[in-house]
């Protein structure tokens, strides 16, 4: 049994899974799974129970909040469950797939093992859209060739800076699913549809530019790979075809650490 857990800059989540092999074929069957609302899980008073009752052999993490953060979570759970955490690291090549950043460690490892996890379910290009606290956008190339990528605000982050640095663009959260992206004629209507109106717009750049560089290398369309908080609101307002994997991260620490 091994527990992973996806630690954001805000929340975390979590999955048990128990690997299983079929006709020579590592296949993840999950027999738990859960999420903390934000704030520092690791500093509460017990555990989900899940992980009791399951008591995993070995616990593996992708970490972006920070390394205060890594060695709280690995303390308690060293405490609570007896075991190592085992916290994936970006490198240079993994699973077939190399990076495009020359300082490796400064690629966020949550964006790395999205990657990683995209190419192990199909070799080709893909761009990857983690819809989080940031939404990060990744593109990968023809044979693993990791393009690099942009981060932008999410729509937490861009609603919270409008509230700060405004007066009269203070307006509560409305995220319906599948919601009109018309021009708002109210205030709150021209915020709540203008924050994801700006990451679609970032997200059709993003694929119209791996396109056109598929094109080049004389590769088909890419695929849209959506994961993060906010990737099922982003996927119901979208025009193009994609895939929602809430699990991408998750899904990556078997080719970091296996």
């Amino acid at each position: 049994m091994i527990l992973e857990l996806d630690q954001g800059n805000t929340r975390g989540k979590w999955r048990l899974i128990r690997e299983v092999s079929t006709t020579g074929v590592d296949v993840e069957d999950v027999v738990a799974r859960g999420a903390f609302p934000a704030g520092h899980w690791w500093r509460g008073e017990v555990l989900p129970p899940a992980w009791m009752t399951y008591r995993p052999a070995r616990v593996r993490i992708a970490n972006v909040a920070g390394r205060a953060a890594e060695d709280a979570i690995a303390g308690r759970l060293q405490r609570d469950l007896g075991v190592v955490a085992e916290f994936a690291r970006v490198t240079a090549e993994c699973g077939g797939v190399r990076c495009a950043y020359s300082q490796v460690e400064r690629l966020g490892v949550d964006r790395w093992l999205a990657v990683l996890a995209a190419y192990r379910r199909s070799s080709e290009p893909a761009l990857v859209v983690d819809c989080g606290s940031a939404v990060t956008l990744d593109l990968l190339g023809v044979g693993g060739e990791h393009l690099g990528g942009y981060i932008v605000p999410g729509l937490g982050l861009m609603r919270r800076a409008l509230y700060s640095d405004t007066d009269a663009v203070k307006v509560a959260e409305c995220f319906p699913s599948g919601m009109s992206l018309a021009p708002g004629t109210m205030t709150d209507d021209a915020v709540n549809r203008g924050l994801p109106l700006m990451v679609l717009g970032a997200v059709d750049r993003a694929f119209e530019w791996l396109q056109q560089h598929c094109a080049e290398m004389g590769a088909g369309t890419p695929r849209l790979l959506l994961t993060g908080g906010d990737g099922a609101l982003l996927a119901s307002l979208g025009d193009k075809p994609f895939l929602l994997l809430p699990d991408l991260v998750m899904e990556g620490l078997a080719l970091t650490n296996p």
